[in-house]
């Protein structure tokens, strides 16, 4: 996948600026390529303005030098967002205790997306996953798509704001 070798090209030098790449994306808008970095910095999983400007400028001169894109795109550096996207298995382990929206690439249970709060992994890599009628696993490669719950992130910020924590912390 050609998403997949940027990945690999940005990766390493990121990783020594002090940052972690979320997803690589290439999005075609009516003839207009946009190549869209997700990342954050790795101490602390935060990403703010000044993180982006200086990893687009960093992000750019790499590109220029390696040159993997041979048409012209737009970079596109921002953070993972409110719903942001759960993409390895230390995301899995990081977000625990978090809720979580995960699409399936096929039925299990008779559907494909499940809400509930992550649980972390269990001993055999499998996403554990807390739904309120039951606890599931989820193995990481039938998973299409999954993110944090934008509603329940803002719930946590409003609680945060009004009682100086939540529940959860």
């Amino acid at each position: 996948m050609f998403e997949e070798g940027i990945r690999n090209l940005l990766e390493l030098r990121l990783k020594k600026l002090g940052y972690h790449i979320i997803r690589v994306k290439i999005i075609n808008n009516n003839k207009k390529k946009i190549l869209q970095i997700m990342a954050e910095r790795i101490k602390d999983r935060l990403m703010d303005i000044d993180d982006c400007v200086f990893l687009s400028r960093q992000i750019s001169l790499l590109l220029e030098v390696e040159d993997p894109i041979s048409s012209s795109y737009t970079l596109e550096v921002s953070s993972g967002g409110l719903d942001r996207p759960l993409t390895t298995k230390d995301d899995y382990k990081w977000f625990e205790g978090n809720k979580a929206i995960i699409k399936l690439k096929n039925d299990f249970m008779g559907k494909k997306t499940f809400s509930g709060f992550l649980r972390g992994l269990n001993n055999d890599g499998l996403v554990l996953l807390e739904t309120g009628q039951s606890e599931i696993m989820l193995n990481l490669s039938d998973i299409k798509k999954a993110n944090l719950d934008p509603n329940w992130v803002i719930d946590q910020k409003k609680q945060i704001k009004k009682y100086g924590k939540t529940k959860w912390n």
